[in-house]
């Protein structure tokens, strides 16, 4: 898998990341920002565009693919807040692609489709262009699951450039649980 800062070794270092970031470092813990990013993707993409999912509800997606990868909130909480991508279990490696696959966002070849990402707004300009990049260096990957959590890893980071905090993560889940209550009235 590779990310940001190649520089010989297949994954980035933490001063690589905490360079990237502009000094600011990552500031989620554990795999918050790995359900972080799943509630946004669900609440910008058009219910339409999410293929597969369990429920039309985000909460009841990202719990079935934890119970698809037998992974608890617990574990989630206790991930690592900078992992190293070599020593992470496969299950959570594969819990990144059930959450992409199942949000539509990954193409017919199942590489993450950044530009339809850029199309509908989820990712701005320069997150579009530094995502081409991180997905450059990693659509070589062939392991669904490793390439998936390379582009989660990416993700993260660029989330830490654009000013993404935990302080967000209330708001976040409250505009979410908006979106699902709208989506059931329907």
């Amino acid at each position: 898998m590779f990310q940001f800062g190649e520089v010989g070794k297949n994954t980035t270092t933490k001063s690589e990341m905490i360079l990237a970031s502009n000094g600011r470092g990552m500031s989620l813990p554990g795999l918050t920002w790995l359900v972080l990013l799943a509630a946004i993707l669900m609440f910008f993409l058009p219910i339409d565009k999410v293929a597969a999912s369990p429920t039309a509800s985000t909460r009841s997606f990202m719990e079935a693919c934890q119970v698809k990868h037998n992974i608890t909130m617990e574990e989630l909480d206790e991930f690592p807040d900078e992992p190293d991508a070599d020593e992470v279990e496969m299950k959570f490696k594969c819990y990144a692609h059930c959450l992409l696959f199942g949000m539509g966002l990954l193409d017919e070849n199942g590489k993450l489709n950044v530009e339809y990402m850029h199309d509908v707004g989820i990712l701005t300009d320069p997150s579009y262009e530094s995502m081409l990049e991180c997905k450059a260096a990693n659509d070589m990957e062939d392991d669904p699951c490793e390439y998936s959590f390379g582009m989660m890893l990416c993700a993260r980071m660029l989330g830490t450039e654009e000013g993404g905090s935990e302080e967000n993560i209330e708001d976040i889940e409250e505009e979410v649980e908006a979106k699902e209550e709208e989506e059931r009235r329907k």
